[in-house]
């Protein structure tokens, strides 16, 4: 009897181990979407990945709702060719998220050659439709 047991109690434990990870893996997935709609310059995406509460705060102290982030990105001066993110920390609490993470902004602002190195807090939210950018703030590397 208890040997028909394991093999029942192992595909419980995969299941369960497999979802407990679930709310950071489609976390890391919906930044790493965001990204793909920074630099491709995707309104829907934009719209979509982030909340209608957005608050957006720059490293120069700038900050921005969601229409002025969505709009800034399309329109701005700012293009960027890539976003790198490193030392990624994701905390998950029922519908929150928590992610702390260098970043790495290369692009160009204008016409000059734009390098940036900087820290971000970010809080996102799970919604209807998966995981929102709640709150964003950039911070200066010593």
């Amino acid at each position: 009897m208890i040997k028909r047991l394991w093999p029942l109690l192992f595909c419980f434990l995969s299941f369960f181990m497999t979802h407990a990870q679930s709310p950071k893996k489609d976390l890391e997935s919906a930044i790493e979407s965001l990204n793909k709609a920074m630099l491709s310059q995707d309104k829907s995406g934009l719209e979509n990945l982030t909340a209608d509460e957005l608050s957006y705060g720059h490293s120069t102290g700038t900050i921005e709702n969601k229409s002025e982030f969505v709009n800034n990105v399309l329109t701005g001066t700012v293009k960027f060719n890539s976003i790198e993110f490193t030392d990624q920390r994701i905390e998950t609490t029922n519908d929150i998220g928590i992610v702390r993470t260098m970043a790495n902004y290369k692009g160009n602002n204008g016409s000059a050659t734009m390098d940036i190195k900087i820290g971000l807090l970010m809080i996102w939210r799970k919604q209807a439709g998966g995981w929102k950018l709640l709150a964003r703030q950039g911070y200066k590397l010593p």
